[in-house]
């Protein structure tokens, strides 16, 4: 196939896409219709996740505060991310409907268009295979459906790690963190330049402690989901709290914070294990150069690690793992490639097993078995992350110096 043959098809196909749904978002009966054949719990407004930023800014206009009282948001009462949003939102006029179906046009041509540029960069018929597998996912349908935000952080973290240009990729980078502050466990991606890693990551501490009060009350208003289709300490934690209080065991409103954040201690201990078992604290000789997929393994499982130990989150943010993918292939450990692709492919599609008795036996199970490789995924990203870091970081401790 010729180069022109290959652009056109990577612009076209996000342009079918992006024009279909949007199309398709104009009407409600169709819009429930689609998406619930895929097996996605549909809503309605269309970009349910998108229009709650509108819906928080028109709180706002009139007098209350979103992150307290939301009034014009009946799903999600108190507002949940940066104020950075609002503003983003008041100054694109986003309320204007021809604007914001613009901006969805625009975003999700974009997610489309990098998907097909990274398949194209890594040039593998077992990638494209994985992301095909991916985007006929049941977290992909959510977070198209949806159209959460992680869609433009994904975005712009892509851009940020193909960009030569220091400058540009500390600025994407640096925005990412600014809108989602999660993005900060993957600041790991710029370790090769040593200068600006620091730099930046010394710019979001920054921003962290002048935002701190913000951020506080965002993390007081997150939900912590006890469902299958969640990851993390805060899902699990959750979890067991809820089978405790219904069956009356140990956990429960007075002591559950204290069993969270132990919980949390327990994580990333378990984390850091693994993640030693590759880096030695030792004068290691360092490589100069980082990989490209080396570059987009630290960023992939540095969020997951990161937002795994800290928090609960929907698996529309297991998307952050296709970054992971090009390296595990890179291995040439065919159990471990099989058993991380399995384990993606399950935890992609873990909206499926969700429904029935959230306290029968058979949700047990299914939880059980969804979360076992969600566990497994968290232990080679920390096994990975260990030995790519081992190659770019030179850590020594002496404990006794001699006289």
């Amino acid at each position: 196939m010729s180069i022109i043959n290959k652009n056109f098809i990577k612009y076209l196909i996000p342009f079918i896409v992006s024009t279909f749904i949007l199309i398709l978002s104009f009407y409600s009966n169709e819009w429930i219709n689609f998406w619930n054949f895929l097996n996605i719990p549909a809503q309605y407004p269309p970009f349910a996740d998108f229009d709650a930023i509108n819906k928080a800014l028109l709180s706002k206009q009139q007098g209350f505060d979103p992150y307290i009282e939301n009034p014009n948001d009946i799903q999600n009462p108190k507002y949940m991310y940066p104020s950075i949003w609002l503003n983003i939102f008041e100054i694109l006029n986003l309320k204007n409907i021809l604007y914001l179906k613009v901006a969805n046009f625009i975003i999700i041509y974009l997610y489309i268009y990098v998907l097909i540029d990274l398949t194209e960069k890594i040039n593998s018929k077992n990638f494209l295979l994985i992301i095909t597998l991916f985007f006929l996912s049941t977290s992909n349908f959510l977070i198209l459906e949806r159209l959460n935000i992680e869609i433009i952080i994904f975005i712009l973290l892509y851009f940020s790690l193909i960009n030569k240009n220091i400058f540009l990729k500390s600025f994407l980078f640096l925005l990412s963190i600014i809108l989602k502050l999660f993005p900060i466990f993957s600041a790991f991606s710029l370790i090769d330049k040593k200068k600006s890693f620091i730099i930046t990551l010394l710019i979001s501490l920054i921003y962290f402690y002048i935002s701190k009060d913000e951020i506080l009350i965002m993390r007081s208003n997150m939900i912590e989901y006890a469902l299958i289709f969640a990851y993390g300490v805060g899902s699990i934690s959750k979890a067991i709290y809820h089978y405790s209080t219904e069956f009356n065991y140990f956990i429960n409103d007075n002591n559950y914070f204290v069993f969270r954040n132990i919980m949390i201690l327990l994580a990333f201990i378990y984390a850091t294990s693994i993640f030693l078992i590759k880096f030695k604290f030792k004068k290691n000789k360092i490589n100069k150069y980082i990989s490209f997929k080396e570059k987009f393994f630290l960023a992939g499982a540095g969020i997951y690690i990161g937002t795994f130990c800290t928090s609960a989150n929907i698996d529309y943010r297991l998307l952050f793992l296709i970054f992971t993918v090009p390296y595990i292939f890179e291995k040439n450990q065919k159990n471990v490639i099989k058993l991380y692709c399995l384990s993606l492919i399950l935890c992609f599609n873990s909206l499926i097993f969700e429904g029935g008795n959230s306290y029968s036996f058979i949700y047990f199970i299914k939880a059980s078995i969804i979360y076992f490789f969600k566990l497994i995924i968290l232990t080679l990203n920390c096994y990975y992350f260990g030995e790519i870091l081992n190659n770019y970081l030179n850590i020594k401790f002496t404990i006794f110096k001699k006289n």
